[in-house]
């Protein structure tokens, strides 16, 4: 018998036996006490970057990696994720990582374990020797000295706890080792909901495919004198099964793997720059700490981007808020301004001083405006004869409306192109993916908006959308600016 079957057993025989109080064995409020050990950014931030590559790459192991991370980045001698069953009656170890992993698959009861208390609570716990109230990990080797515990939760329901465990007093848990765990937990949170949304996809094509197979069936048993329309109506349920399937499959996980790729470009770039600021004689510690901020709100910028995206293409309603677009345009700048720095782009903003609010998306309508503005610098990527210059103007409509438009001095597009610009799949560029613009037509749609293209009078090419304004305005001073960097002035 293996020694998780031995766990599952003895967790059989021992729910219903009364241990120490809850009181008495929790540790919590200890660990704004005890000293912090410093942050380990560089650490925090592989972490991240393996995590968030891991979600593109191979979301069924994704829960593996974050109980590999979280031993790594606690220092934990055990770590791992526990998830309710169906019935919500127990916890299984979906992931464990560390002294414990051989009890993967293991459960405990959900009225009777420290998960069921963090839940029910609704609070990170830190338990001292649990086996004083939960007898069954007594025969757990090696004991648990000290257990931290989160709750996570996706779409509001709580699903599980991810935890970390020193088998010994030479660790001890801090204030620092609960932020990270929390970090780890929103994470978690992003993650469960990836995977949960591709196993209902392929169960959903699973079952379109097994009706089109039954259909099939059923019309090849019909009579000679239908054949022809028979089989005319089975190619165009063919080509019909096809096309939703590509919609459906495409526009999940293409634009997800599109919309990400920017944030995880941003953090990739941060963690490098963060090094080499580490690196230097003498380290630039306040670099490195301000880059490291930045690859964290990166990291929360693409599971922000996951949970956005599963609620456009679900046709969920769109997460509202009164969004100033100036401010949202201002963040999308500072985000890629590496970026257009080093393909030498003068950037200018006329951001107008009396642009009201809007109600929306934040998250979405940044997407918009990042992938709008990542397009026009890539239409001046080849653009060696003149200076590289792309405007961002928004202005006030009439009709209680506002309208954002980036506009570049690149290569344009001819009339049969711009026909096709917002087909999905559809692109100019070599490496491109061909959702970019689509995703942003369907985000400005679901906010009763446009967006449009139209070529300039001399070289380039401007890219608008319009969207109603909120119930409330705000006013400030108008914003007339140019971004220039050393990597631009040759080109000026």
């Amino acid at each position: 018998m293996t020694e998780s079957a031995n766990f599952q057993n003895d967790v059989t025989l021992e729910t219903s036996i009364p241990g120490a109080s809850l009181e008495s064995m929790l540790c919590t409020q200890e660990l704004r006490n005890r000293p912090s050990r410093s942050p380990e950014y560089e650490t925090e931030n592989r972490a991240l970057v393996a995590l968030a590559s891991a979600l593109a790459d191979s979301p069924h192991t994704i829960l593996q990696t974050l109980a590999d991370k979280v031993f790594e980045v606690l220092h934990a001698d055990s770590a791992g994720l526990s998830l309710l069953t169906k019935d919500e009656k127990r916890f299984y170890w979906a992931a464990v990582a560390g002294a414990w992993r051989p009890n993967i698959g293991a459960e405990t009861p959900r009225n009777f374990s420290p998960c069921g208390d963090v839940l029910d609570h609704n609070v990170p716990m830190l338990f001292n020797h649990p086996e004083r109230r939960y007898p069954y990990f007594s025969r757990e080797m090696p004991l648990a000295d000290e257990g931290l515990l989160v709750p996570f939760y996706v779409n509001g329901k709580a699903v599980g706890t991810i935890w970390a465990v020193a088998h010994d007093n030479r660790r001890r848990f801090d204030a620092e080792d609960l932020r990270l765990l929390e970090r780890m937990s929103r994470f978690a949170s992003a993650a469960y909901q990836t995977v949960a949304s591709i196993e209902n996809l392929k169960l959903q094509m699973s079952a379109r495919e097994k009706a089109e197979t039954e259909l099939r069936e059923l019309t090849n048993g019909l009579e000679a004198q239908v054949r022809a329309r028979t089989e005319a109506l089975a190619r165009a349920q063919s080509e019909l099964a096809h096309v939703a399937r590509v919609t459906s499959l495409g526009a999940l996980t293409a634009s997800i793997a599109h919309e990400v790729n920017q944030p995880l470009s941003g953090i990739i770039t941060n963690a490098s720059t963060c090094l080499r600021m580490l690196a230097a004689d003498p380290p630039n510690v306040d670099g490195a700490r301000e880059t490291a901020r930045r690859t964290i709100r990166d990291g929360n910028r693409a599971s922000d981007v996951i949970t956005r995206l599963r609620a456009l293409f679900s046709k969920k309603e769109a997460t509202t808020e009164s969004v100033d677009l100036n401010e949202a345009t201002r963040e999308v700048i500072a985000l890629s301004l590496s970026e257009l720095q080093r393909n030498r782009v003068i950037l200018r903003t006329e951001l107008a001083d009396d642009l009201p609010l809007v109600t929306g998306d934040r998250v979405q309508l940044q997407q918009v405006v990042l992938n709008l503005l990542q397009n026009a610098s890539d239409a001046m990527s080849g653009v060696d004869d003149r200076p590289r210059q792309l405007l961002i103007r928004t202005e006030r409509e009439e009709g209680d409306r506002v309208r954002l438009s980036v506009q570049d001095g690149g290569v344009g597009f001819g009339p049969q192109t711009m026909d096709r610009l917002f087909e999905a799949f559809y692109t100019t560029k070599n490496d491109g993916m061909g959702m970019g613009l689509s995703v942003s037509r369907s985000i400005i749609e679901r906010h009763r908006g446009r967006l449009w293209a139209a070529p300039n009078d001399g070289p380039g090419a401007t890219f608008s959308f319009s969207i109603p304004c909120g119930p409330e305005s705000v006013t400030g001073a108008r914003s007339l600016g140019v971004i220039r960097t050393p990597a631009t002035k040759d080109a000026e």
